[in-house]
C-alpha cells in the first residue's frame, strides 16, 4: 500500500519554534562538521544513502555531491544535475505566481474566488485566494476519485478538476480552520491561468523560473535525458519506467502542487533569486519566506523525496533530493535518506537556530489566531499545558500577526517563561511556557 501523501513546502510547511527535531539517541548518523562534509557524506553513500546534496553557506556553494544510483538498471549513477520528480514542491512555484501576481496589481489575496470561476457552490462563495493559500479554505486535500488508473497521473483537465473540487464536501466553513489541501493549490493554478491569460506552465516559466536561471525544472512528459533522468524506486511505480517523462502530462490531479521536475542546482537557484529580488519585490518575498528559519520535506508514492532548509531569506541553505525512498512493507520514518537529510539540517541550520526551545510545531494564521500544530511528547510545551489544536491569539502580551516568529525569538534565546493567550474549547486562558535548552 502507498504511503500517505501527506507533504509540504516552503509555503506551508509547519513552522517550528524549534525547526528541527532533536536527534534521537539511537540514531546512527554521526556528526557533521565543515571540514569533513564531503567525506561524511561518502561515508553515508557507503552506508546505502541515495540522492544529490546542495549545501550554501552565506552564498557560497560548499557542497554539491551525488551518492549512489539513478538508475539501476543501468547503472547510471545520482549526479548533482540528475533530474528527480520534486513531490510538492511546486506548492511553491504557485505561491510565487500568485504574489507576483497581487504584487503587480492583478488580483488581490482578499479576492473571493466567485471573481474567477461561475457556478461556485454556495457553501464554497465565501473562499478568498488568502484562505486557499493559508489553509483556511476547508477544502479536502485531494480529488482523485477511485476509479482513476493512479491518483496523481490519471489525466483530467483544468475544468474537470474544478468540477470534483467544488463538488466535494468542505471540512469545515471558509475561515473557521486550518487543514492543508492539495486541491486548494490546484485552484490557485488555476487563478493563475484565468487573471494571467497564460497557461500555468507558461506563466511559471516566464515569471518564476527564467529569472531564477532555473534551466532544469519542468513538468512531467518533458523529456529528460537518459544520463540525468532517476528513476524511482518507492513503494508504488507508474508505467514501463517509473519516471516523469513516462507518467504523462502533468494533470490537474495535481497541477499546482505536484507534477514537476527539478534539480537540487535548481531549487538552490530559485531560494537565492527569491532572496535578491528577481523573482518578487522585498516586501513580497518576505511574506513567501515567512518569520525566520525554515524546513520543508516533500515527497510522492514513488520513491522520490526531498528536503529543503533554509537561514533567513536563503542566506543558508541545504537541498537534498532522492529517488530510493522506500519505508519497506512496514512503512516507517527512517529511512537513510531521510535521517541524513535532517541531521544535515540540524548541522547547517545550527547557528541560526536559537539556544532554548518549546517543543511545539505551528501551523498557519487564520483569523488572527496561530494553530498549534502539534506538541512534542515530553515537551516543555507538553509540561506546561500547550495542546495541539490550541489556537494562540497573543504571544508575550502582544497580538498573532505575520511577524509573530519575533515575539517568540526573545525568549527562545533568553530561556525567559513566554505567556501565551489561547482558545480551547470556545474558552480564553494563558498558558505560561518556560523555554527548555535545545
Amino acid at each position: 500500500m502507498a504511503r500517505p501523501r501527506v507533504l509540504s513546502a516552503l509555503a506551508v510547511s509547519l513552522l517550528f519554534a524549534d525547526v528541527l527535531p532533536a536527534q534521537p539517541p539511537e540514531d546512527d548518523i554521526a556528526p557533521f562538521t565543515w571540514e569533513t562534509l564531503a567525506e561524511r557524506l561518502s561515508e553515508e553513500a557507503e552506508a546505502g544513502f541515495t540522492g544529490a546534496v546542495l549545501v550554501v553557506r552565506d552564498r557560497e556553494v560548499v557542497l554539491d555531491a551525488g551518492s549512489g544510483l539513478a538508475n539501476r538498471q543501468h547503472r547510471i549513477p545520482v549526479r548533482p544535475d540528475t533530474i528527480f520528480a520534486v513531490g510538492s514542491e511546486p506548492i511553491d512555484f504557485t505561491q510565487a505566481a500568485i504574489l507576483r501576481l497581487a504584487q503587480d496589481g492583478t488580483i488581490s489575496l482578499a479576492d473571493p474566488i466567485t471573481g474567477f470561476f461561475d457556478g461556485v457552490p454556495e457553501d464554497k462563495r465565501g473562499i478568498t485566494l488568502e484562505h486557499l493559500m493559508t489553509g483556511a479554505s476547508g477544502l479536502r486535500d485531494f480529488h482523485d476519485l477511485p476509479g482513476d488508473r493512479d491518483p496523481d497521473h490519471s489525466w483530467i483537465d483544468r475544468d474537470e478538476a474544478m468540477r470534483r473540487i467544488f463538488a466535494q464536501e468542505l471540512l469545515f466553513p471558509p475561515g473557521t480552520g486550518e487543514e492543508h489541501s492539495h486541491s486548494a493549490w490546484g485552484v490557485l493554478a488555476a487563478i493563475v491561468e484565468i487573471a494571467s491569460g497564460s497557461t500555468y506552465q507558461e506563466f511559471t516559466r516566464r515569471h518564476v523560473f527564467e529569472p531564477a536561471g532555473m534551466v532544469d525544472t519542468g513538468f512531467n512528459g518533458d523529456p529528460v535525458p537518459e544520463e540525468r533522468l532517476a528513476i524511482g524506486y518507492g513503494p508504488r511505480s507508474d508505467g514501463e519506467i517509473n519516471a516523469p517523462p513516462y507518467w504523462g502530462p502533468t494533470s490537474w490531479l495535481v497541477m499546482g502542487s505536484g507534477g514537476q521536475i527539478s534539480t537540487t542546482r535548481d531549487i538552490s537557484r530559485f531560494l537565492t533569486a527569491m532572496r535578491e529580488g528577481r523573482i518578487l519585490e522585498p516586501d513580497w518575498a518576505r511574506r513567501f519566506f515567512g518569520p525566520g528559519v525554515g524546513a520543508s520535506r516533500n515527497g510522492d508514492m514513488y520513491g522520490f523525496e526531498m528536503f529543503v532548509y533554509h537561514s533567513p531569506m536563503a542566506e543558508t541553505h541545504l537541498v537534498t533530493l532522492t529517488n530510493a525512498n522506500d519505508p519497506g512493507p512496514e512503512g516507517g520514518d527512517d529511512t537513510r535518506f531521510i535521517r541524513v537529510s535532517r541531521a544535515l539540517g540540524r548541522f547547517v541550520l545550527g547557528p541560526y537556530l536559537p539556544r532554548f526551545r518549546l517543543g511545539v510545531a505551528f501551523g498557519g494564521v487564520v483569523d488572527g489566531a496561530l494553530l498549534v500544530e502539534s506538541v512534542e511528547p515530553g515537551s516543555a510545551a507538553e509540561r506546561d499545558g500547550l495542546r495541539a489544536g490550541d489556537r494562540l491569539v497573543a504571544i508575550a502580551g502582544g497580538a498573532i500577526g505575520d511577524d509573530w516568529r519575533a515575539a517568540l525569538d526573545p525568549h527562545l534565546r533568553s530561556g525567559e517563561p513566554v505567556a501565551f493567550r489561547l482558545l480551547r474549547g470556545g474558552e480564553e486562558i494563558e498558558v505560561v511556557v518556560r523555554p527548555e535548552p535545545r
